[in-house]
């Protein structure tokens, strides 16, 4: 043995270790604290966000329809199939790791043909038998050892694609509990909105007979009947758009939950829009990579990539499988299992490419260009959380004082309202004033209540820009891949 061929074989050695080596996510710089999160919010009850944030909304039937929304959405039944192929892809890679075996057993009687000339030959032998017996049973066992590291690439890279689909399946979740909410929230606003609209077509028909009876009398113009009666008009036309995209929501909410409509009017029957909530979170930036599902998705993704660059690597180098046999043959059943029939083999094969004209050096390339790929989604959804983090906290209190402000003014011009009603009665205030109020006060009252809607799917969209109270502490805990390498890099525990 040559002197150097401990040093080809260490450095061989080496240069495996490197290949196996997993890349680290990139970094990506995110500030301290969300800036957003410090704004006023108006009193609004501050909640710590958990997995089942909806529940801190205080709504029954809310929680009811969301969670029978999680049990039958076609969105996350598709996710946990994703889920099932990507476990069985890892299961496959892992295996691939470990010896395969096979066992066989064979039975096989052969009748010679005498015009084949060498059993014409074999006939003129006194002991020739024409027809023959054969009996086999063997165990056969084949082992590719993962010298260069190629098998060891591959089941990282099926790992972190089942982490991934699970990390989908959270998502999916997430985003149909927000949608749920959001959908039920509007529900509760159309139904308001189409009480204000039953109520305002109730004041309207009162002025317009009251201003009609005194049209007769002849103590009202034929102005003040005319307007009137454009007003009662108007009142009517209102409530039919109102109760169409009030039920175009039930349908939503029914498509949402995997069911045919006509299921979500009798379960929401009629509520009070919830209140808004200012969800908080004790961690920055940062966080996001541990709470968003979508963050930990792309991060395993990329890490998949990674671990298919070393697979696509390993092409270079050849292939050591071992491979053994042990078993029976015998023209007979009694004589099968004994010595004499015992056959025994053994083989270690190396292979390799000799020339493949680039196609190994193709396959690198195409394995580097997709994990640049998705090294660029990975810092695109880490900023786009971060973005919509601070949209989020934002939007959640500035739409809290928007409702608030609003629903000043509606008190107020309540009290104008009633005020204008008895001044008309009177006789101190004319009719278009007092019409003036009224109608104030129903589009105030219209607008609030959007307004109060608005809000509470802020709150919504809060919770869910910040992870649904989601982390990769559940992730692990439910059969995922380990905390992924971005949240160490950022100085983020799993256990967050």
């Amino acid at each position: 043995m040559s002197v150097r061929a401990p040093f080809i074989v260490l450095a061989t050695l080496s240069l495996s270790a490197c290949v196996s080596q997993p890349s680290p996510p990139p970094q990506i710089p995110l500030g301290a604290a969300f800036a957003s999160a410090a704004l006023p919010a108006g009193g609004m009850t501050q909640v710590r966000l958990e997995q089942v944030w909806w529940r801190d909304f205080n709504d029954p039937v809310l929680s009811q329809v969301i969670e029978d929304a999680l049990l039958g959405n076609l969105d996350i039944t598709a996710a946990a199939a994703r889920l099932q192929q990507a476990a069985g892809a890892s299961r496959v890679a892992t295996s691939a790791l470990l010896p395969s075996g096979s066992v066989s057993a064979s039975g096989a009687a052969q009748r010679q043909s005498l015009d084949d000339p060498l059993a014409r030959i074999a006939s003129m032998s006194p002991d020739y038998e024409r027809t023959n017996d054969q009996f086999g049973l063997s165990a056969a066992a084949s082992w590719e050892l993962d010298v260069f590291g190629r098998l060891s690439a591959a089941r990282r890279a099926a790992g972190a694609n089942q982490a991934a689909a699970e990390a989908d399946v959270a998502g999916a979740r997430l985003s149909v509990a927000a949608e749920i909410a959001n959908a039920y929230v509007t529900a509760r606003e159309l139904q308001a909105r189409a009480r204000i609209a039953a109520t305002r077509i109730r004041t309207t028909d009162d002025v317009l007979k009251l201003v009609a009876l005194r049209y007769d009398e002849g103590s009202a113009s034929r102005f003040e009947l005319d307007q009137a009666q454009a007003d009662a008009s108007a009142s009517i036309a209102r409530l039919p758009l109102i109760e169409a995209a009030r039920d175009e929501t039930y349908n939503r909410i029914d498509l949402l939950s995997g069911r045919a409509p006509g299921h979500a009017a009798a379960i929401l029957g009629e509520g009070a829009i919830p209140e808004a909530l200012a969800f908080t979170s004790e961690d920055g930036p940062a966080s996001l990579l541990v709470r968003r599902p979508d963050i930990v998705a792309a991060e395993r993704r990329l890490a998949a990539a990674d671990a298919r660059v070393t697979e696509a690597v390993t092409a270079y180098y050849p292939r050591l499988t071992i491979q053994g046999l042990v078993g029976f043959l015998s023209s007979g059943l009694s004589g099968l299992v004994s010595e004499d029939a015992l056959q025994t083999a053994g083989s270690a094969g190396l292979s390799g490419r000799l020339f493949d004209f680039g196609a190994a050096r193709g396959g690198v390339e195409a394995a580097r260009g997709r994990t640049r790929e998705a090294a660029a989604g990975y810092k695109a959804t880490v900023l786009r959380a971060a973005s919509e983090a601070e949209d989020g906290f934002s939007r959640a209190a500035r739409s809290h004082l928007h409702a608030l402000a609003l629903a000043e003014s509606e008190a107020a011009l309540a009290r104008a309202t009633t005020t204008a009603r008895t001044a008309y009665d009177l006789g101190g205030l004319s009719l278009k004033d007092a019409l003036d109020v009224q109608r104030r006060l129903l589009d105030i009252e219209d607008t609030a209540a959007a307004a109060r809607a608005d809000a509470t799917r802020a709150s919504i969209g809060l919770a869910r820009v910040l992870g649904g109270g989601w982390s990769t502490r559940d992730f692990s805990q439910a059969g995922g891949a380990p905390c992924p390498a971005a949240t160490s890099a950022a100085g983020v525990s799993c256990e967050g």
